[in-house]
């Protein structure tokens, strides 16, 4: 393990030459191939210039050679560079194993913290607003799951930058019974173990919302549930996914041949996690969704519908903020697809 550090940080200094207008980070990752069967594991080397979007440039230690030139990667952020996490490059999950160099470890050690919290239920019908809040203060919310713990908890993991006095800042009027802060490995259980925690969906008078990876980044869960929260609708299961590609590619399978940027789409699906949800209504959910949803053509949306989700959130048509079941008939099989499936498959 000593040798494995000290070449990765010999590594870390020819990738990246003194005086060099960037700052680089090394981290160890592991990447499925599908179609070998096989775990793959590389260095990936992250660059923070002083202008532009990070770069990235990955290095195959077991072939001896590089798998990656250093390339521009916009929709990489640092905050997604945990260990643990997954990130997505040119349409591969890379899980972060371990900071690959000393300097590494330091940089981004000495201020980034975690937090796990519980939000009991007298919380839940604020949901929506405290999480805004966490998105807010700058902390990024690194899992989330609602369970059933004698009413609805909400079990988050969250990041940042000295992040105690992050959330003493954005959630420090926030009442003492509305949450609960434990340590990790108390929490781990609400993700992990399915038979004490099952899914809360119900998988009737429902439909599937999904805060599409690109809100998710920006920030907008919590906009996006305290408006379907205050519209009345009632959201009875959630949880945040990094989907596959070929998952994402099944997921909206249907849009394939029907609209243009159907690639796009999926690509956009599985770049980061998305946040799904179970809404539910005494009658009309999937109705009541797609009216609060807006036209799914954003452009249209901001003209016609300027308050609606994919107005105020969208980016562009692959992009738009919010998925939202279609059709009626599809909603069950939607919301069972991602809560029975998807979830259970990226345990």
């Amino acid at each position: 393990a000593i040798l494995v550090l000290e070449l990765c940080e010999l590594c870390h200094r020819i990738v990246q030459p003194p005086g060099m207008d960037s700052e680089s980070f090394g981290f160890l990752v592991e990447w499925y191939d599908s179609q070998a069967h096989l775990m793959r594991e590389y260095q990936l080397t992250v660059f923070k210039p002083q202008k532009g979007p990070l770069e990235a440039a990955m290095y195959d230690q077991k072939a001896h050679r590089g798998f990656l030139k250093r390339t521009p990667i916009p929709e990489l952020k640092m905050e997604d560079l945990i260990v643990g996490s997954t990130v997505t490059i040119y349409s591969r999950h890379l899980k972060v194993k371990s900071y690959a160099d000393s300097h590494t470890r330091s940089a981004l050690e000495s201020k980034r913290t975690s937090l796990a919290i519980l939000l009991q239920p007298p919380a839940f019908p604020q949901l929506g607003q405290l999480v805004g809040c966490i998105e807010a203060g700058g902390l990024t919310i690194k899992r989330l799951r609602l369970v059933n713990d004698s009413g609805p908890v909400v079990a988050l993991e969250i990041v940042g930058d000295d992040a105690d006095l992050l959330w003493s800042a954005a959630c420090g009027h926030v009442p003492d019974s509305a949450y609960k802060q434990v340590q990790r490995e108390q929490i781990e259980p609400y993700f992990s173990d399915r038979e004490r925690f099952p899914c809360t969906a119900a998988f009737d008078h429902c439909t599937l919302c999904i805060v599409r990876p690109h809100a998710m980044k920006a920030g907008k869960a919590g906009e996006i549930m305290t408006a379907i929260q205050s519209a009345g609708l009632e959201i009875s299961a959630a949880e945040m996914l990094h989907l596959q590609h070929a998952e994402a590619a099944e997921l909206l399978d249907v849009y394939k041949g029907v609209v243009p940027y159907h690639k796009e789409m999926v690509d956009g699906m599985s770049i980061a996690p998305m946040l799904a949800l179970e809404v539910r209504a005494e009658d009309s959910a999937v109705e009541k969704l797609r009216e609060l949803c807006g036209p799914y053509d954003v452009d249209m949306a901001r003209h016609l519908r300027p308050q609606s989700l994919r107005a105020r959130f969208g980016v562009d048509n692959a992009n738009n903020g919010v998925h939202a079941t279609d059709l009626e008939e599809d909603a069950e099989f939607e919301v069972r697809y991602v809560f029975e499936m998807l979830a259970i498959q990226a345990r």
